[in-house]
């Protein structure tokens, strides 16, 4: 799991980051912590949980949030403040939690519970990946695709590259969100944006054929999550 600090405050930055880690190793297995005052590292790199200064001094934090979620729609963003007239301004972007940085202890110790729990019931397929034990959520996953048994599951932060037919990962991953759109290729419902002259147009700006022998049935699972009445 990798977390990002952003923050312009140095002498905060460095707290911060020991307490994020502190509480990390407590709660999750495998976690790398970056810290940085330049908010162009969101351009090239993705992150699992962003905690997001609200008022940077050159920057807007609620629009750096706005970006990060039309990237990475699955990105938990946790804001820090030591503004809470700000607070309401940045519900906006639906962030996974606040922390006032007058009450980072008892903040911070209710963001890491909630993403505990988040994460714990998270759905996610574990494969071994280059003599290594991965684990992907499946809300990650955007699509996948096969050529012959090499099938290649892409994320926004990876591409994995793994020896399974296209039917038997679609039985081990076993999720409503995971559709066929066409012979050799599986998409994540949530990260389509829309259904466009018979392809599925991705968040990540793919686009995905749909053949012919699954038309009906993707349009009618996609309607169906858009219209809340599916997943």
């Amino acid at each position: 799991m990798k977390i990002i600090i952003i923050d312009d405050d140095i002498s905060f930055l460095n707290l911060f980051k020991a307490k994020i880690i502190s509480y990390s190793k407590k709660f999750f297995d495998n976690v790398s912590v970056i810290t940085t005052s330049d908010t162009t590292i969101l351009q090239n790199h993705w992150f699992s949980i962003y905690f997001l200064d609200i008022d940077l001094t050159n920057d807007n934090g609620i629009q750096i949030a706005t970006s990060i979620k039309k990237k990475n729609p699955t990105a938990k963003i946790i804001f820090t403040t030591s503004r809470n007239d700000l607070i309401y301004n940045a519900i906006t972007v639906q962030p996974f939690y606040f922390i006032r940085k007058n009450e980072l202890e008892g903040d911070l110790a209710i963001a890491f519970t909630l993403l505990k729990d988040y994460f714990v019931n998270k759905p996610f397929y574990s494969f071994k990946y280059e003599s290594e034990q991965i684990k992907i959520y499946i809300e990650d996953i955007i699509f996948f695709e096969t050529n012959d048994h090499l099938s290649t599951i892409f994320t926004n932060s990876k591409q994995y590259h793994i020896y399974i037919p296209l039917k038997e990962l679609l039985i081990e991953l076993h999720s409503p969100l995971i559709l066929q759109s066409n012979r050799n290729q599986c998409v994540n419902i949530s990260h389509v944006i829309q259904e466009k002259r018979n392809h599925l147009i991705l968040d990540n700006d793919f686009k995905i054929k749909i053949g012919k022998k699954y038309k009906k049935d993707v349009l009618n699972c996609l309607n169906d999550y858009l219209t809340g009445k599916g997943i």
